[in-house]
């Protein structure tokens, strides 16, 4: 063999050694990927607002209630019983509206729990806010109507979804179009996150998948893939962000509790509470471009000196289907305004590539293993905990700097809201 050959041959050695460090270094990157939480000074009150599982959330949302119906005046209750032939007994979503107590001048609906897994932070939220905030000053002129556990079938399961592995947030809609909407992208990406058989977290396609999905950024771009993968989809029943092929019983049985409220108020915004998406331990201000320049002005004007990410850079992506929009259209159908303000609590850092990537595994892992069992014991175990943990940490830290820019982002809104008047008023 000549030198030149021999140089050659040592080369591609090399290359393949290289190549083979990087895939080792990356996959070992992503197996043991974990974002850190800042240090948080202690703040064991505030630690106390997070309860793990659904009975106990909803009994301390009740209780809480409770007290506030013998502080104001008119405070009315209700339950939305979710009847499923899958659906545990003693399942419930619950309303508490807390009336304008002079003038009806504008509501604030606060809901949790539309992802269910993500219910937990929601309800600690909501329970601090009603309890450190609902002061007689602040509802003279605002209603404020809290929706607990939208989803609390998936509460209980720890699960995004409903029992009919329905995303509430793909699902909401006026008209039954929606549910006939063809996600042109999804095909695309479905062989990779729908994957059949048991869950096996060592398989070589687990083990790998940073490097498959990389394979497909690469080919169809983030943005594509982002878009394709989190839309919503109407065709795959047993696929992740499925939007199902009707509206959910617990959206239809909640619509007209909630109308008769909204048609009292000639302006209304809702937060909805979401946990997962975004850079971690941020509260984000994810809002979709009002369709009118005097409504993306109010919103800005109620969240002044806050930062809003206005959806239209390339780290997001549209939905169909999405719970906030719904009530607006209910909103518009009784009269008046309504403001869209969705509050994303970031868990994964979803925003970078390895977060985004390291977040869809977790969820596919999840749904593979909800529909077609686990390959060990172990799997399950590990597959569950890093689910939960996507959506609602276990660090001290994360809950902590929740409450503390809850406290902030509430301040700000209290006295920025009541300035702002419905247009034409």
């Amino acid at each position: 063999m000549s030198k030149l050959m021999r140089w050659l041959a040592g080369g591609v050695v090399a290359i393949a050694g290289l190549g083979a460090v990087g895939v080792g270094v990356t996959t070992w990157q992503f197996a043991n990927y974990a974002p850190k939480d800042a240090p948080q000074a202690p703040d064991p009150g505030a630690l106390a607002y997070f309860v793990d599982d659904y009975q106990g959330a909803r009994k301390a949302f009740l209780a809480q209630g409770e007290a506030l119906a013998t502080q104001y005046r008119g405070v009315e209750r209700f339950e939305v019983p979710i009847v499923s032939s899958k659906a545990e007994r003693d399942q419930f979503v619950d309303g508490l509206y807390i009336p304008a107590q002079s003038a009806p001048k504008r509501l604030l609906l606060v809901t949790s729990g539309v992802h269910g897994v993500e219910g937990p932070t929601g309800s600690a939220v909501q329970r601090m806010f009603m309890k450190e905030f609902l002061k007689p000053e602040a509802l003279a002129e605002t209603g404020v109507l809290f929706v607990h556990a939208v989803n609390p079938w998936g509460f209980s399961n720890y699960r995004r979804v409903t029992e009919n592995n329905v995303d509430l947030n793909r699902n909401a809609a006026t008209t039954g179009a929606l549910y006939r909407t063809v996600n042109a992208g999804y095909p695309t990406v479905s062989p990779v996150i729908n994957p059949a058989g048991p869950a096996n977290t060592g398989a070589l396609g687990n083990v790998l998948f940073p490097l498959r999905a990389v394979g497909l950024i690469a080919q169809h771009g983030m943005p594509t893939l982002r878009q394709a993968v989190l839309q919503g989809q109407y065709q795959e029943p047993q696929g992740i962000y499925f939007g199902g092929q009707a509206m959910e019983p617990s959206l239809r049985r909640l619509a007209p509790y909630l109308l008769p409220i909204l048609a009292k108020y000639p302006l209304a915004m809702t937060v909805d509470l979401h946990t997962g998406y975004g850079e971690r331990g941020t509260l984000h201000l994810f809002f979709d471009p009002p369709k009118d320049a005097a409504r993306r002005a109010m919103l800005e004007q109620v969240f002044a000196g806050q930062r809003i990410d206005w959806a239209t850079g390339s780290d997001f992506y549209t939905v169909t289907g999405d719970f906030v929009s719904w009530v607006g259209a209910l909103k518009e159908s009784a009269g008046g305004v309504h403001l869209p303000a969705v509050w994303e609590y970031g868990t994964m850092d979803s925003q970078t590539t390895m977060g985004s990537i390291k977040s869809l595994h977790v969820s596919l892992l999840e749904n593979q293993g909800f529909h077609h069992g686990y390959f060990t014991s172990a799997d399950e175990a590990r597959i569950k905990r890093d689910y939960r943990e996507m959506f609602y940490p276990s660090s001290p830290d994360w809950r902590l700097k929740v409450m503390r820019d809850s406290r902030s982002m509430f301040t700000t809104v209290l006295a920025n809201w009541p300035k702002v008047g419905a247009p034409g008023s």
